[in-house]
This record gives C-alpha cells, structure tokens and sequence, in this order.
C-alpha cells in the first residue's frame, strides 16, 4: 500500500453536505513526488484508485441528488395542491368586491341627484318665499301713501330705513328686476313708480355720502371712517350699475376743488407760465389720487377711474388742458409762425405731463394699458391741431424759400451793342506766370471792369460762391423737420410731413435755385457773352455747383433717412424726388459742357488764327529752332488754367469724358490748322514741338484716349517731316489714311513743300 499524504487523504475523506474543504492540488502533488518510494507505477495506481474512489462517492452523490428531487417534486404537487381553495375564495371575494362597488357607485350617483334636485327644490323655495316677500313690498308700495301699516316685511323696513341704505341699495335692485318680469298694468302702475323713486333717492343718496367724505379728504381733513363710507357707497352704486355715475361724481368733485377754485386769468401776460402752472397742478392732482383711488375703489375698477380723471384733466373744456389750447391756439388773430412755435412747445410741454402721469402707474400689469390710453388722449387733444398744423408747416417752408430767393440779386443778361463776343478782340490770354493763374476766379481780372462780360461774371461768381444761401436751405428744412418731429410724434402725420418737406425743398433748391444758377452759367459760353476767358469762368462757376448738389445727399442721409427708416415706401418716394431733380441738374450741366466744347473750339480757333504767322513753319535762316510758336505758347496760356480748374470742378468719370473729349476737339482744330500752312522739313520739326508742348498741357490728365489723339497728331506732322520717297508706304502702313480720309489725306500732304517738285506730285 502506497504512503499517502494529508492533501491525498482529504481528497479521498468524505464530509458532510454543505461543508466545504481546504484542499489544496498542488500540495498534493508536491507530497506525491516527494516521496523516495513512488516511482511512475506506483504513481499511476495512487491516481487510478483515486478516480475509482472519486467516481463511486460521485455514484452515492448522484443517487443522494435523484431522491432529493423526488421528495421535491411530491412536496411542489401537495404545495400546489393546498393553494387551489385560497385561489378559489380570493376571487370569490373579489366578484363580491366589485358588486360592492358598482352597488356603492349607483347609491352616489342617487346621492347626488337627489343632493341636487333637493338644492333645486331649496332654491325654488327661497325664489318662492323672496318673490312672496317682494310682491309684499310691491303691494305696500303700490297703497295710496298714508295707509300703509306696520308690517313685519323685513325688505319693505329696509327701504324705508334711511340707517341701512346699502342693504336698501340691493333691496332696490332686486325690485327692478322683479317689476320688469310684471305684467305692465294699472294695479302695479304706481309700484313701479315708487320703485323708480326710491332708485333716484337711494342712488342721490349714496352719491351725496361719497361727496361729503371726498370732500373731506380733498381738503386734507379725511380720517379713516371717511374713506370707509366712500368704500361702502362705492361697492353699492357699483353693485348698482352705477360704476360711470360714481366715477364722473368723484372726477366732479376733484375738478370743483382743485381747478375751479383760484382758477387763472383769462389773459395772461406769459402763456407758456400760465400752462406750466395748469400743467403742475394736473400732475399734482394725479399723483395724489392715483394713490387715493386703490383706497377707494375695488382693484377691478381702480383702471378705469384713473382714465375717466386724466380725460377730463385733458378735455374738460373749462379748466382742462383743452381750454387752454383753445385759448392759445384758437384765436383768429394768430399768424402762422407763431401758431406753430406755439403749438410746438405746447405739445412738447403736454407730452412731459403725459410721461408724467405715466410714470405714476406704480403697477407693472397696468403700465401698457395707462400708455396706450394716454397716447390715445394725446392723439384726440391735437387731432384737429395737427391736421391744420401739417398745411401750414409746408406753407411757411414755401414762403422761407420764396424768401430766401428773393434775397438773390441774380444777374441779368446783358443786351446791345456792348454785349458783342469778345473772341476776336482779345488775342492775348493771360500768361501762365501771372497772378491769374494761380487763381481761376480772377482769370479776367486784366479786362475792362466796366466790360460788359465781366461784370456779368463778377456778379454771378459771388452768388455761385456763397454757401450761406444752401445753408439757409437746409436750416428752413431742418427748423420745420424738427418742430414735425415735436408736434407729430408717434403720429402717421409725420413721414407724410417729411415727404413733403424734401420735395419741397428739391423743387426750391434743386429746380429753382441750382437750376436758375446753371443756366445763367450758360450764359457764360454762349452769345453774347462768349469771350477767351468764357470756358474758365463757366468751369470756377460749375465747381460751386457742385459743390452745392452734395447738399442732397448730406441732407438726406442725416435728417429724412432716420425719420423714414420704418417707411419704406416713403423712403423710395424721397429718393425717386431726389434723383428726378439731379438728373434734370445733370441735363443742364451736360448742356453747358456742350457749349462750353464750342466756345473752347472757337477760343482755339481765333488764338491760332490770330497769332500764327504764314512763315512759322517755313526755315528762313536754314537753322532749326528749338522753341515753340508763338500761337503754340498762347495756347498753352489759354489751356493750361482752363484744364486745371476743369479738373478742379469734375472728377473720376466725368473729368475723364470731359479731357477726351477736350482732346478730341482740339486734335480736329489743329488739323484744319494745318491745312492753312505750307510745311518744310525744318517747319515740321517745329510743329512736332507744338504737339509736344500741347502734350505737356495734358499730360496730368492723361489716359489711353488722350496719347491715342496726340499719337494721331504726332503721325501727322511727320508727314512733312519724312522724305519724298517713303511717304507713300508710311501713309499706306501707318493707317493714316484710313483713320484721316482721302480728301484730308490729300489736303495735309498738298500743304508740303515740295509737292509739286519738278512739276510731279506725290502719288498718293
């Protein structure tokens, strides 16, 4: 028999069910292999009876659990065996629940119906019992006076008991609506006429107990049994139907106290004081009983009593706010200005003491009606004001306007003899290093003052010149603008005002003002007062003009835009007004761009006709100058100063239209220049020089149009610059001829000197 160890026997011990064991594997082998006697033999039979030992305890084991489910599988049956009579009388006892509760559910529903049909029956009899008692009280009432007896009606006693007026108020209320369901007849005539009686006395009555205790308490006297009385009328008249009676009685006596009493004289010295002094007891009646009124009346109607106050503070047409509008603003002798500036501050004074008033609305949920109700006051107060107002702002900007035109001495044309174009006459334009140049606006100073022309243009510069006009323009708009946005604020009045006042003033200032300056600039470029200097002069005068149309745009973008930004449609209407006026301004001023092209033509022509000479472009010493002509150097005077106030008065696009087409126009004169000029080699250097200094004139100005012209120009005067033989090619690959025309052509290449040299000519 092989040794065993402990972990060995432990293995092979059995123990008992539910008791575990402490055995630990590798201890067992450890005990195995380390004995000298076990070999693999001997250690192969220990781990064969082992696992036969194991094998028959798990026998026993298996056995042990199979009885064990037997004896669990009879206990479950007898389990459930004993739980089917519980079963059976728990829902036994639930269908005998459920019949309970239906039962219970029908006896409430009983319950209920006769609950009501005998509260039915209960009030039918108070109905019964209260009408028995009424027709009692009507029966009394309709006795013949004086044979009434003593009764124990208890509604009958309370009428006829001046002590219990508030339980008489309800008793009276309830015999109304009794006498209205009554047949009308001759028996019940004179109840009826009892019961109205007694309605005008209790209601007289209550009305006389509220004004006795608000007298009181206006004259600062009240205590607290005062403002319990007026509490109980209050609560009767409107359990009454007497809520407007009690409010115009309680507005009555506030109004008796606090206006009539010491009221303001008629006349008065300083309006505007005397409104102040209206308009400081109307806020201090209010923020008094805007804090008397919750005391008084029921939260319900506290609201409404505070509206019908501030509307006949408003429109009482005695002592309101209306009476005095109507004195200030009503009287037929009053000029338009001044119903104007009156009505102005007026309505800005009334607008505090409306924010005022507002302000004493202590609760927010009350806040927005009071507002709307308040703006809804003000709206009534001016309506008629406004209406009238609208008209006459719009009349007094017109005759501003008209004013302010007639402060302008326009100068007239002049006529006669002494008007003749002075293009002829004067041959020598101011030089470029005179004074003149430098400064534009005197370019003609040098010419006679008593001339015509001149003083024509000394007297319209001014006026071009002056801004203090466009500014009083724009102050006549901006006074009524404002006054607008006083007296029509958060009216609907006002966008139409203010369409109406920037028409205005584009008509005045645009059509009329501007307008009549750029035609009288017209004049300047035109017969008979066309002169060397006529192009200048108009260009120092547009420049002003100019300056004036920005004037629009300032205007509108500071004063009409943010008073129409939630007016679209009125902000398009303005818009569309302005652009119409600057369009028809643009027409004008492309119209005297046009004349002034012609009177600049005819300037260039008469200098060039009168200052070059025949022989300026034929060699006399056989040496080649190196100097311009002499009409070349008037020229350049006369375009030099022109180009830079030009300049000066366009800018971006126009100016460059306006060089182009300068250039255009001057390129066409030069040529039909030189169609009047025989040209040798050394004559055509010098005109290469001319082009090059009219070059000089442009070159601040330059753009591809401008070097394409003097381009053109230059191509030209190398026609009598190249030789005889190669003119022919250069004419034809040059393109001149295509771009000039074969009559022009011809007529240039004839002006040579050699044209018909040895009696042949070019074959061009």
């Amino acid at each position: 028999m092989l040794a065993t160890g402990p972990e060995l026997r432990k293995l092979l011990t059995p123990v008992a069910p539910g008791a575990g064991k402490d055995f630990s594997v590798d201890a067992m082998i450890n005990e195995i292999c380390a004995s000298e006697e076990m070999d693999l033999r001997g250690l192969d039979n220990v781990f064969q009876a082992t696992i036969d030992k194991l094998a028959a305890q798990r026998d026993v084991v298996s056995a042990k659990i199979a009885e064990l489910e037997k004896s669990n599988a009879k206990a479950a049956a007898k389990y459930h065996e004993n739980l089917r009579e519980p079963e059976k009388l728990l829902s036994l006892i639930c269908a005998e629940m459920d019949e309970l509760e239906d039962r219970f559910t029908k006896v409430s529903s009983s319950a209920v119906v006769i609950g009501d049909r005998l509260a039915v029956i209960d009030k039918e009899k108070s109905r019964v019992l209260e009408t028995n008692e009424l027709l009692e009280v009507v029966q009394l009432l309709n006795a013949p006076s004086g044979s009434t007896k003593k009764t124990t009606n208890k509604l009958f006693n309370t009428l006829k008991d001046p002590l219990q007026i508030h339980e008489a108020c309800r008793v009276i209320k309830k015999l109304q609506e009794f006498a209205e369901e009554l047949t009308p007849s001759p028996a019940t005539q004179g109840a009826v006429s009892e019961i109205d009686r007694l309605t005008q006395s209790i209601e007289t009555d209550l009305l006389n107990g509220f004004s006795d205790a608000q007298e009181q308490e206006l004259r600062g006297v009240g205590n607290t049994q005062d403002f319990e009385t007026m509490q109980q009328n209050v609560r009767s008249l409107l359990a009454y139907n007497g809520k407007d009676k009690v409010a115009d009685r309680y507005v009555w006596n506030i109004m008796k106290e606090r206006l009539t009493k010491n009221q303001l004289a008629l006349e008065s010295v300083d309006p505007a004081k005397d409104m102040d002094s209206l308009f400081t007891k109307l806020r201090a009646i209010c923020k008094q009983q805007f804090a008397v009124v919750p005391r008084i009346f029921p939260a319900t109607a506290v609201a409404f009593i505070r509206e019908t106050l501030v509307e006949r503070l408003y429109h009482d047409p005695a002592f309101g706010v209306l009476s005095q509008l109507e004195r200030l603003l009503g009287s037929p002798s009053i000029s338009p200005i001044e119903y104007v500036m009156t009505l102005t501050w007026a309505f800005e004074k009334t607008e505090k003491l409306t924010e005022a008033i507002a302000a004493l609305v202590d609760d927010p949920a009350q806040r927005p009606r009071m507002d709307a109700f308040l703006e809804t006051q003000l709206q009534t107060l001016f309506g008629a004001h406004r209406l009238k107002y609208v008209a006459i702002e719009v009349q007094l900007l017109e005759a501003a306007y008209a004013t302010t035109m007639q402060l302008v001495a326009f100068p007239s044309v002049p006529v006669g003899k002494h008007a003749k174009s002075k293009l002829k006459a004067e041959t020598a334009p101011p030089s470029p290093s005179s004074g003149a140049v430098s400064k534009p606006e005197k370019a003609a100073l040098k010419a006679d003052k008593t001339d015509p022309v001149t003083v024509y243009y000394d007297a319209l510069l001014p006026i071009a010149g002056d801004t203090k006009i466009p500014h009083r323009f724009v102050h006549d708009l901006t006074a009524a603008s404002a006054r607008c946005d006083v007296v029509l604020h958060k009216s609907d009045l006002r966008v139409d005002v203010y369409s109406k006042l920037f028409a205005l003033y584009c008509d005045s200032f645009g059509d009329e003002y501007l307008s009549k300056l750029c035609n009288l600039a017209h004049e300047l470029v035109q017969e008979p007062l066309l002169c060397m200097d006529s192009a200048t002069r108009f260009f120092v005068v547009l420049k002003h003009l100019i300056e004036h149309v920005a004037y629009f745009d300032k205007l509108y973008r500071t004063t009409i835009a943010p008073a129409l930004a939630a007016a679209p449609t009125a902000q398009t209407v303005c818009v569309e007004g302005k652009r119409s006026t600057l369009e028809r301004l643009e027409g004008l001023v492309a119209f005297g761009l046009q004349k002034t092209f012609l009177a600049i033509e005819k300037s260039l022509v008469a200098i060039l006709t009168a200052t070059q000479d025949k022989s300026d472009f034929l060699s006399k010493t056989g040496a080649m100058s190196l100097t311009s002509t002499k009409a070349c150097k008037q020229v350049v005077a006369y375009l030099t100063p022109l180009l830079r106030v030009a300049a000066e008065a366009l800018v971006d696009c126009n100016r460059v239209q306006f060089v182009t087409g300068l250039t255009a126009i001057f390129k066409d004169t030069l040529i039909q220049h030189m169609k009047r000029f025989k040209f040798d080699p050394d004559g055509a250097c010098m005109l290469l020089t001319d082009i090059s200094a009219y070059r000089q004139v442009f070159s601040p100005y330059r753009n591809p149009s401008v070097d394409a012209n003097f381009d053109f120009l230059h191509s030209l005067a190398n026609l009598y610059a190249l030789p005889r033989d190669s003119l022919v090619s250069y004419v034809t690959e040059g393109g001149i001829a295509a771009a000039l025309g074969k009559t022009s052509l011809h007529e240039l290449i004839r002006r040579r000197w050699d044209y018909k040299l040895n009696g042949e000519k070019i074959p061009i």
